[in-house]
């Protein structure tokens, strides 16, 4: 059966902050749900722990890191599932069950995976 990456992207909020805490019952359900078909996924820190890496002159080439995203937005790829689906249509009606894709933070971007087995 095919695999789907559900994509979170929202609020960039520390562990620490209560409003991550506030957020949580809501995944936690989702979880609970979603359990069949959940193959996967995690919880990702916020972008302020992020370091991007680019090499200069090809494979073998300068590692050159800077801190944080390459992309500065306004939400944070913050998680993500990895769902087990019929076909995209089941996939983007999980997702839809996803806090992100429906209380205002966010959205959940699906997309599949390939299979190279």
């Amino acid at each position: 059966m095919p695999q789907y990456a559900a994509l979170i992207w929202s609020t960039d909020l520390e562990p620490s902050d209560p409003a991550f805490d506030a957020m949580m019952p809501g995944y936690n359900a989702f979880g609970h749900e979603a359990e069949a078909v959940i193959r996967g996924g995690a919880a990702l820190y916020n972008n302020a722990t992020a370091t991007t890496v680019r090499v200069n002159g090809g494979k073998g080439g300068d590692v050159v890191t800077t801190d944080g995203p390459y992309a500065d937005t306004k939400e944070a790829l913050t998680g993500f599932y990895l769902i087990e689906a019929a076909d995209l249509d089941e996939a983007v009606g999980w997702a839809a069950k996803i806090p992100a894709a429906y209380d205002g933070s966010g959205c959940v971007e699906v997309r599949p995976i390939i299979d190279f087995g």
